[in-house]
Protein backbone atom coordinates (compact mmCIF):
# COMPACT_ATOMS: atom_id res chain seq x y z
CA UNK A 1 0.00 0.00 0.00
CA UNK A 2 1.53 3.43 -0.94
CA UNK A 3 1.63 6.20 0.83
CA UNK A 4 -1.08 7.56 -1.28
CA UNK A 5 -3.86 5.07 -0.79
CA UNK A 6 -3.60 5.51 3.04
CA UNK A 7 -4.29 9.21 2.78
CA UNK A 8 -7.35 8.47 1.35
CA UNK A 9 -9.00 5.70 2.20
CA UNK A 10 -7.58 6.41 5.89
CA UNK A 11 -7.30 3.29 7.07
CA UNK A 12 -3.86 1.75 7.87
CA UNK A 13 -2.23 -1.38 6.52
CA UNK A 14 -2.37 -4.25 9.19
CA UNK A 15 1.36 -4.34 8.51
CA UNK A 16 4.39 -2.37 6.32
CA UNK A 17 3.85 -3.61 2.39
CA UNK A 18 5.97 -6.83 2.19
CA UNK A 19 8.78 -7.35 0.23
CA UNK A 20 8.51 -9.45 -2.84
CA UNK A 21 10.51 -12.81 -1.95
CA UNK A 22 12.58 -13.69 -5.32
CA UNK A 23 14.06 -16.64 -4.45
CA UNK A 24 14.95 -18.73 -1.51
CA UNK A 25 18.08 -16.81 -0.40
CA UNK A 26 15.81 -14.00 0.25
CA UNK A 27 13.49 -15.81 2.23
CA UNK A 28 16.44 -17.05 4.51
CA UNK A 29 17.92 -13.63 4.95
CA UNK A 30 14.68 -12.84 6.05
CA UNK A 31 14.39 -15.90 8.57
CA UNK A 32 17.91 -15.26 9.60
CA UNK A 33 17.44 -14.07 12.92
CA UNK A 34 15.01 -16.31 14.30
CA UNK A 35 17.77 -18.87 13.11
CA UNK A 36 20.49 -17.65 14.84
CA UNK A 37 18.13 -17.31 18.17
CA UNK A 38 17.56 -21.15 18.08
CA UNK A 39 20.77 -21.90 17.07
CA UNK A 40 21.89 -19.79 20.21
CA UNK A 41 19.61 -21.61 22.45
CA UNK A 42 20.33 -24.95 21.46
CA UNK A 43 24.44 -24.51 21.43
CA UNK A 44 23.77 -23.01 25.07
CA UNK A 45 21.88 -25.85 26.17
CA UNK A 46 23.92 -28.41 25.10
CA UNK A 47 27.25 -26.70 26.45
CA UNK A 48 25.79 -25.73 30.02
CA UNK A 49 23.31 -27.55 32.23
CA UNK A 50 22.50 -24.26 33.95
CA UNK A 51 21.43 -22.56 30.42
CA UNK A 52 17.45 -23.69 30.28
CA UNK A 53 16.41 -23.89 33.82
CA UNK A 54 13.87 -21.35 34.77
CA UNK A 55 15.85 -18.78 36.96
CA UNK A 56 18.52 -17.93 34.15
CA UNK A 57 15.49 -17.49 31.53
CA UNK A 58 14.43 -14.93 34.04
CA UNK A 59 17.76 -13.26 34.25
CA UNK A 60 17.98 -13.04 31.03
CA UNK A 61 14.52 -11.32 30.86
CA UNK A 62 15.29 -8.99 33.46
CA UNK A 63 18.45 -8.54 31.99
CA UNK A 64 17.34 -7.52 28.77
CA UNK A 65 14.46 -5.53 29.71
CA UNK A 66 16.37 -2.01 29.36
CA UNK A 67 17.78 -3.03 26.69
CA UNK A 68 14.66 -4.29 24.57
CA UNK A 69 12.78 -0.76 25.49
CA UNK A 70 15.35 1.68 24.53
CA UNK A 71 15.47 -0.30 21.18
CA UNK A 72 12.11 -0.58 20.55
CA UNK A 73 12.33 3.59 20.82
CA UNK A 74 15.16 3.24 18.61
CA UNK A 75 13.19 1.44 16.24
CA UNK A 76 10.16 3.47 15.91
CA UNK A 77 12.14 6.53 15.21
CA UNK A 78 14.44 4.17 12.46
CA UNK A 79 11.21 3.31 10.45
CA UNK A 80 10.70 6.67 10.06
CA UNK A 81 14.04 7.83 8.89
CA UNK A 82 15.79 9.32 12.12
CA UNK A 83 18.06 7.22 13.92
CA UNK A 84 17.62 8.65 17.88
CA UNK A 85 21.14 8.12 19.30
CA UNK A 86 20.53 10.26 22.47
CA UNK A 87 18.82 7.28 24.51
CA UNK A 88 21.75 6.45 27.11
CA UNK A 89 21.95 10.26 27.75
CA UNK A 90 18.39 10.50 28.63
CA UNK A 91 18.95 7.17 31.09
CA UNK A 92 21.48 9.54 32.73
CA UNK A 93 20.02 12.95 33.22
CA UNK A 94 16.50 11.01 34.51
CA UNK A 95 18.38 9.01 37.08
CA UNK A 96 20.12 11.63 38.41
CA UNK A 97 17.55 14.13 38.27
CA UNK A 98 15.52 11.86 40.73
CA UNK A 99 17.65 11.04 42.73
CA UNK A 100 18.35 14.63 43.26
CA UNK A 101 15.09 16.12 43.34
CA UNK A 102 13.85 13.30 46.00
CA UNK A 103 17.00 14.40 47.74
CA UNK A 104 15.71 17.80 48.42
CA UNK A 105 12.63 16.47 49.76
CA UNK A 106 9.75 15.81 46.56
CA UNK A 107 7.88 12.96 46.62
CA UNK A 108 9.23 10.67 44.43
CA UNK A 109 6.18 11.15 41.73
CA UNK A 110 6.86 14.31 41.40
CA UNK A 111 10.22 13.79 40.73
CA UNK A 112 9.77 11.22 38.47
CA UNK A 113 7.38 13.59 36.38
CA UNK A 114 10.29 15.86 36.50
CA UNK A 115 11.98 13.46 34.41
CA UNK A 116 9.29 13.09 32.53
CA UNK A 117 8.81 16.50 31.17
CA UNK A 118 13.37 16.35 31.11
CA UNK A 119 12.94 13.38 28.34
CA UNK A 120 10.16 15.33 26.55
CA UNK A 121 12.25 18.33 26.41
CA UNK A 122 15.05 16.10 24.59
CA UNK A 123 13.40 14.88 22.15
CA UNK A 124 11.38 18.21 21.39
CA UNK A 125 14.89 19.24 20.82
CA UNK A 126 15.89 16.60 18.71
CA UNK A 127 13.09 17.55 16.40
CA UNK A 128 13.86 21.14 16.31
CA UNK A 129 17.56 20.28 14.94
CA UNK A 130 16.51 17.30 13.06
CA UNK A 131 13.13 18.71 11.33
CA UNK A 132 13.11 22.93 11.37
CA UNK A 133 17.27 23.49 11.06
CA UNK A 134 17.54 20.28 8.78
CA UNK A 135 20.63 18.95 10.57
CA UNK A 136 20.97 15.04 10.16
CA UNK A 137 19.27 12.77 13.19
CA UNK A 138 23.00 10.86 13.82
CA UNK A 139 24.37 14.69 14.35
CA UNK A 140 21.57 15.94 15.98
CA UNK A 141 21.41 13.36 18.34
CA UNK A 142 25.18 12.95 19.07
CA UNK A 143 24.85 16.44 19.72
CA UNK A 144 22.09 16.66 22.00
CA UNK A 145 23.36 13.60 23.81
CA UNK A 146 26.47 14.83 24.54
CA UNK A 147 25.26 18.07 26.19
CA UNK A 148 22.52 15.91 27.81
CA UNK A 149 25.26 13.88 29.56
CA UNK A 150 27.03 16.92 30.28
CA UNK A 151 24.18 18.16 32.07
CA UNK A 152 23.75 15.53 33.67
CA UNK A 153 27.48 15.41 35.51
CA UNK A 154 26.59 19.09 36.33
CA UNK A 155 23.58 18.26 37.93
CA UNK A 156 25.10 15.58 40.63
CA UNK A 157 28.27 17.59 40.62
CA UNK A 158 30.31 14.66 38.81
CA UNK A 159 29.17 12.05 42.19
CA UNK A 160 26.84 9.16 41.97
CA UNK A 161 23.37 10.92 44.21
CA UNK A 162 22.20 8.07 46.31
CA UNK A 163 18.28 7.72 47.11
CA UNK A 164 16.85 8.69 50.12
CA UNK A 165 14.18 6.10 49.75
CA UNK A 166 15.20 3.30 47.60
CA UNK A 167 12.05 2.24 49.07
CA UNK A 168 10.08 4.39 46.85
CA UNK A 169 11.16 2.38 44.12
CA UNK A 170 11.76 -1.28 45.08
CA UNK A 171 8.45 -2.19 42.48
CA UNK A 172 11.11 -2.39 40.23
CA UNK A 173 12.66 -5.54 42.04
CA UNK A 174 9.54 -7.09 42.48
CA UNK A 175 8.33 -10.12 40.79
CA UNK A 176 4.75 -10.63 39.52
CA UNK A 177 3.49 -14.48 39.30
CA UNK A 178 7.63 -14.87 39.16
CA UNK A 179 8.33 -12.48 36.55
CA UNK A 180 10.70 -9.63 37.35
CA UNK A 181 8.59 -6.62 37.02
CA UNK A 182 10.86 -4.49 34.35
CA UNK A 183 10.77 -7.75 31.90
CA UNK A 184 6.65 -7.25 32.31
CA UNK A 185 7.54 -3.80 31.22
CA UNK A 186 9.33 -4.52 28.13
CA UNK A 187 6.84 -7.16 27.08
CA UNK A 188 4.24 -4.48 27.30
CA UNK A 189 6.35 -1.69 25.64
CA UNK A 190 6.25 -4.31 22.80
CA UNK A 191 2.77 -5.04 22.38
CA UNK A 192 1.79 -1.43 22.09
CA UNK A 193 5.06 -1.23 19.86
CA UNK A 194 3.25 -4.07 17.77
CA UNK A 195 -0.40 -2.31 18.01
CA UNK A 196 1.24 1.46 17.32
CA UNK A 197 3.34 0.10 14.08
CA UNK A 198 0.44 -2.45 12.81
CA UNK A 199 -3.06 -1.33 13.80
CA UNK A 200 -3.55 2.35 13.77
CA UNK A 201 -3.12 5.27 11.25
CA UNK A 202 0.19 6.95 13.02
CA UNK A 203 2.05 3.78 12.54
CA UNK A 204 1.05 3.57 8.11
CA UNK A 205 2.05 7.67 8.49
CA UNK A 206 4.95 6.20 10.27
CA UNK A 207 6.66 3.74 7.90
CA UNK A 208 5.32 6.04 4.79
CA UNK A 209 7.32 9.17 5.41
CA UNK A 210 9.96 6.74 6.76
CA UNK A 211 9.52 4.49 2.99
CA UNK A 212 9.40 8.20 1.13
CA UNK A 213 9.18 11.51 2.82
CA UNK A 214 7.98 13.46 0.28
CA UNK A 215 5.63 11.20 -1.14
CA UNK A 216 4.30 10.91 1.83
CA UNK A 217 3.95 14.63 2.42
CA UNK A 218 2.45 14.85 -1.05
CA UNK A 219 -0.51 12.33 0.27
CA UNK A 220 -1.20 15.24 3.05
CA UNK A 221 0.83 13.36 5.54
CA UNK A 222 2.15 15.38 8.28
CA UNK A 223 5.77 14.34 7.92
CA UNK A 224 7.41 17.17 10.72
CA UNK A 225 4.75 15.90 13.18
CA UNK A 226 5.39 12.06 12.42
CA UNK A 227 9.27 12.92 13.10
CA UNK A 228 8.54 15.08 16.24
CA UNK A 229 6.80 12.26 17.49
CA UNK A 230 8.87 9.49 17.17
CA UNK A 231 11.85 10.94 18.51
CA UNK A 232 9.78 11.98 21.84
CA UNK A 233 8.49 8.33 22.31
CA UNK A 234 12.19 7.21 21.66
CA UNK A 235 12.86 9.72 24.74
CA UNK A 236 10.20 9.36 26.85
CA UNK A 237 10.84 5.46 26.46
CA UNK A 238 14.29 6.23 27.25
CA UNK A 239 13.31 7.88 30.67
CA UNK A 240 11.55 4.97 31.65
CA UNK A 241 14.51 2.73 31.06
CA UNK A 242 16.10 5.22 33.39
CA UNK A 243 13.57 4.88 36.33
CA UNK A 244 14.21 1.12 36.05
CA UNK A 245 18.35 1.32 36.23
CA UNK A 246 17.57 4.46 39.65
CA UNK A 247 15.32 1.66 40.90
CA UNK A 248 17.63 -1.27 40.51
CA UNK A 249 20.43 0.64 41.96
CA UNK A 250 19.15 2.70 44.21
CA UNK A 251 21.46 6.04 42.83
CA UNK A 252 21.49 8.35 39.93
CA UNK A 253 24.72 7.96 38.34
CA UNK A 254 25.80 10.87 35.68
CA UNK A 255 27.57 7.68 33.49
CA UNK A 256 24.51 5.59 33.32
CA UNK A 257 23.57 4.97 29.62
CA UNK A 258 27.15 5.01 28.42
CA UNK A 259 27.56 0.93 28.23
CA UNK A 260 23.90 0.50 26.17
CA UNK A 261 24.90 1.75 22.99
CA UNK A 262 26.30 -1.11 21.34
CA UNK A 263 23.87 -3.51 23.01
CA UNK A 264 20.83 -1.46 21.93
CA UNK A 265 22.22 -0.41 18.12
CA UNK A 266 23.72 -4.30 17.76
CA UNK A 267 19.61 -5.43 18.63
CA UNK A 268 18.49 -2.64 16.09
CA UNK A 269 20.93 -3.95 13.52
CA UNK A 270 20.80 -7.67 14.10
CA UNK A 271 16.69 -7.02 13.51
CA UNK A 272 17.22 -5.74 9.71
CA UNK A 273 15.87 -2.35 10.00
CA UNK A 274 17.32 -0.23 6.97
CA UNK A 275 18.99 2.79 8.44
CA UNK A 276 17.01 4.46 5.11
CA UNK A 277 13.55 4.08 7.14
CA UNK A 278 10.66 2.59 5.98
CA UNK A 279 11.19 -1.04 6.76
CA UNK A 280 11.18 -3.01 10.34
CA UNK A 281 9.25 -4.28 12.98
CA UNK A 282 9.28 -4.14 16.89
CA UNK A 283 8.60 -7.85 16.34
CA UNK A 284 12.10 -8.37 15.24
CA UNK A 285 13.95 -6.26 17.15
CA UNK A 286 12.10 -7.97 20.09
CA UNK A 287 14.52 -11.32 18.48
CA UNK A 288 17.25 -9.30 18.25
CA UNK A 289 17.46 -8.06 22.20
CA UNK A 290 16.99 -11.69 22.92
CA UNK A 291 19.53 -12.61 20.71
CA UNK A 292 22.28 -10.36 22.61
CA UNK A 293 21.26 -11.22 26.04
CA UNK A 294 21.43 -14.72 25.23
CA UNK A 295 24.99 -14.59 23.80
CA UNK A 296 26.05 -12.74 26.52
CA UNK A 297 24.27 -14.61 29.32
CA UNK A 298 25.55 -17.98 27.56
CA UNK A 299 29.12 -16.78 27.34
CA UNK A 300 29.16 -16.01 30.81
CA UNK A 301 27.81 -19.21 31.60
CA UNK A 302 30.87 -20.74 30.23
CA UNK A 303 33.49 -18.96 31.71
CA UNK A 304 34.40 -16.88 28.88
CA UNK A 305 36.37 -13.89 29.60
CA UNK A 306 35.22 -10.14 28.59
CA UNK A 307 37.60 -9.40 26.28
CA UNK A 308 36.59 -12.46 24.51
CA UNK A 309 32.94 -11.14 25.03
CA UNK A 310 33.68 -8.17 23.85
CA UNK A 311 35.30 -9.74 20.46
CA UNK A 312 32.11 -12.33 19.47
CA UNK A 313 29.90 -9.24 20.14
CA UNK A 314 31.64 -7.27 17.98
CA UNK A 315 31.92 -10.10 15.39
CA UNK A 316 28.19 -10.26 15.55
CA UNK A 317 27.53 -6.51 15.12
CA UNK A 318 29.52 -6.68 11.64
CA UNK A 319 27.98 -9.85 10.84
CA UNK A 320 24.65 -7.94 11.38
CA UNK A 321 25.83 -5.37 9.08
CA UNK A 322 26.91 -7.52 6.78
CA UNK A 323 23.70 -9.35 6.36
CA UNK A 324 21.57 -6.13 6.12
CA UNK A 325 23.72 -5.18 2.81
CA UNK A 326 23.42 -8.22 1.34
CA UNK A 327 19.62 -8.01 1.57
CA UNK A 328 19.67 -4.45 0.50
CA UNK A 329 21.60 -5.56 -2.35
CA UNK A 330 19.19 -7.96 -3.60
CA UNK A 331 16.00 -6.38 -2.75
CA UNK A 332 17.20 -3.39 -5.32
CA UNK A 333 17.82 -5.41 -7.98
Amino acid sequence: MTATTVAQQGTPPTSPPPKPKSDPIDRILDVGIYIALGVLVIVFSIASPYFLTVGNLLNIGQAVAQTGILAAGVTIALIAGQLDISFGSVIAVTAVLVAVLTGAGLPAAVAVLGAVVAGLLVGILNGVLIVNLNISSIISTLAVGTAVTGAAYLLANGQVIPLPDPAAFSWVNVRVFGLPVPMLIAIAVYVAGWVLLAKTKLGAHIYAVGGNSSAALRAGIPVKRIYYTVLVISSSLAVLAGVIVLGRTGAGDPSYGAADMFTVLGAVLLSGIGLGGGTGSVQRTFVGVLIIGVLANGLVLLGVQSYYQQLVNGAVLVLAVVMEAIRRKRRSR
